[in-house]
């Protein structure tokens, strides 16, 4: 027997046989570990649905697990997915540092892209087949969303927390949308309220949500000003037309700032810094500024906040776009015109670097390490 008729003939057999076939060969598909000298890639968890089990917090020793795939409830619809977009709140769930939302279960895996697989009573205007975004906390079951549903691949979600697919993006580029463009568009329009010919500062500015928020500015033709944390990164940004982009793991950005602007300082922050950086970024507001808080470092420790910082009539607010998850229908408002931007060509998707689900464990180091630019995105078997 040649090795295409082999294929051929393992790719006949059921699952059981298949799982069967390689635990007889040392290789377990839940665990993703084979025989001694013998790494394994876990690309196929071996289950129709599943969820990812990151051991104890920390460990980052990645399995799988079977889950269950319920049919949808009366206004609820089920998504499997084709790619998850991967998120800091992701890496700090497995390290065990993320603080809980009220009523949110902790799961990783928040922005999927996919296609419909079931649609409960009453919904319209969505159908089985169609391409879709996804915001998701895990799986509602039974109207309450399942902890422990980590990179959950079939989940039932309401149809408040699913929008279409725009027509020109990929799964990967609709995956890398909901949280980033959500938190940027909330932060910058909904809480800062950025008008034309005002000035922000987007720290980080070459992650996601950063050249989410780099989107969103150009389109209110506000001046931007961006910090990053390489000389490479600095670099790109130069390259997308930022003038003067500063290191944002230096506190030297707030004396460049007051330099550029003549001592005016900046209207608004959205800010990604943690203890004495996000200090100094309160401090280059100008008067009536807003900053936008959206690191989660300080919260986690309930960092001290001196009052005497907001003097000069500064807004200081903390945007925690989970709880768009219980008012699901600002959630639907604000997705629906996110993507409607992508249709009309406003905004572009963001680059993105992708592992297959099975890499999970390499894909959060390489979250930690921050190197990339963009958006880390998983793809599903």
């Amino acid at each position: 027997m040649n090795n295409d008729e082999l294929l051929k003939k393992i790719a006949g057999l059921t699952p059981e046989k298949k799982e069967l076939l390689l635990k007889r060969l040392g290789y377990d598909s839940v665990r993703g570990t084979g025989p001694p000298g013998k790494p394994v890639v876990n690309d196929s968890p071996g289950y129709d649905c599943f969820s990812c089990d990151p051991g104890s917090p920390g460990s980052l020793s990645i399995s799988f697990r079977e889950a269950v795939a319920a049919d949808p409830l009366p206004g609820y619809v089920q998504v499997r997915a084709k790619a998850a977009g991967l998120n800091y709140r992701d890496l700090m769930i497995a390290m065990g540092q993320y603080p809980e939302a009220q009523g949110v279960p902790s799961n990783m895996g928040s922005d999927y892209s996919g296609v419909i697989t079931a649609v409960g009573a009453g919904v319209e205007g969505i159908m089985e087949g169609d391409a879709v975004i996804a915001l998701s906390a895990g799986s509602f079951i039974d109207g309450k969303v399942q902890p422990g549903g980590h990179f959950i691949n079939v989940f039932n979600v309401s149809e408040l927390q699913v929008v279409a697919k725009p027509a020109g993006l990929t799964f990967v580029e609709a995956a890398a949308i909901p949280t980033v463009f959500l938190t940027a568009i909330s932060g910058l329009v909904r809480l800062a309220n950025l008008s034309a010919g005002e000035s922000v500062l987007i720290h980080t500015a070459t992650g996601g949500v950063g050249l989410a928020a780099l989107e969103i500015a150009a389109w209110k033709k506000a001046e931007i000003f961006a910090t990053a944390g390489s000389p490479e990164k600095r670099a790109f940004l130069e390259k997308k037309g930022i003038r003067h982009p500063m290191d944002s793991r230096s506190v030297a950005f707030g004396d460049r700032i007051m330099e550029l602007t003549r001592g005016r300082g900046v209207d608004v922050v959205l800010n990604t810094l943690s203890g004495d950086a996000m200090m100094r970024g309160i401090e280059i507001l100008s008067p009536f500024g807003r900053f936008i808080q959206i690191d989660k470092k300080d919260i986690a420790k309930n960092t001290l906040l001196p009052m005497g910082l907001l003097r000069n009539g500064i807004t200081f607010s903390v945007l925690d776009i989970s709880l768009y998850l219980v008012q699901p229908r600002k959630l639907k408002e604000q997705l629906l015109e996110i993507t409607g931007l992508f249709d009309s060509g406003i905004f572009n998707p963001i680059p993105c670097q992708t592992y297959p689900l099975g890499q999970l464990r390499e894909a959060l180091n390489a979250l930690s390490r921050a190197k990339h630019i963009g958006k880390l995105v998983l793809t599903y078997p």
